[in-house]
């Protein structure tokens, strides 16, 4: 089968940047790589965001990472929760839901979600320095990999 060929029959897409990177698009949906970097550092954490437009599918496969979801009251993020996240599973993190992920240095987490995801179709917020505190003490990732700022 020629090179051609098999480019017919299946796309691949990859990335080893510590980043996040789209690395297929198709029929309106992409799936995306993010490897630690940054904003998913444990020690960074301070906002958290939305997607007005769209699910988002998180898959952990390899390292650790913590899911924070957050309840909304008229637009502001409130309760936090965060959820240890265990390898090949999918958590749908469902769209308009205040969201974020930290991840311990060697984490990869694929990420599912609508192809014109953005800052044009995300909200942020930063939060109150006491709910950053708070939400920090339901981190699950191991104490040596928890780099908090002072």
């Amino acid at each position: 089968m020629s090179a051609n060929a098999l480019e017919q029959l299946v796309e691949i897409g990859s990335s080893f940047a510590q980043t996040y990177q789209s690395v297929l698009t198709f029929s309106g949906w992409k799936v995306a790589m993010l490897r630690c970097f940054e904003i998913v550092a444990p020690e960074n954490f301070t906002r958290v965001e939305r997607h007005w437009n769209t699910n988002e599918v998180f898959i952990l496969t390899a390292g650790e990472a913590d899911l924070i979801l957050f309840d909304d009251a008229d637009g502001t993020p409130t309760q936090s929760f965060v959820i240890a996240m265990q390898h090949s599973v999918a958590y749908n993190v469902r769209q308009s839901i205040w969201h974020h992920v930290i991840m311990s240095p060697d984490a990869h987490v694929i990420l599912i979600e609508r192809e014109e995801t953005g800052p044009a179709t995300t909200d942020y917020y930063a939060l109150a320095p006491e709910v950053v505190a708070a939400t920090r003490t339901q981190f699950s990732l191991a104490a040596g990999q928890l780099r908090i700022a002072t």
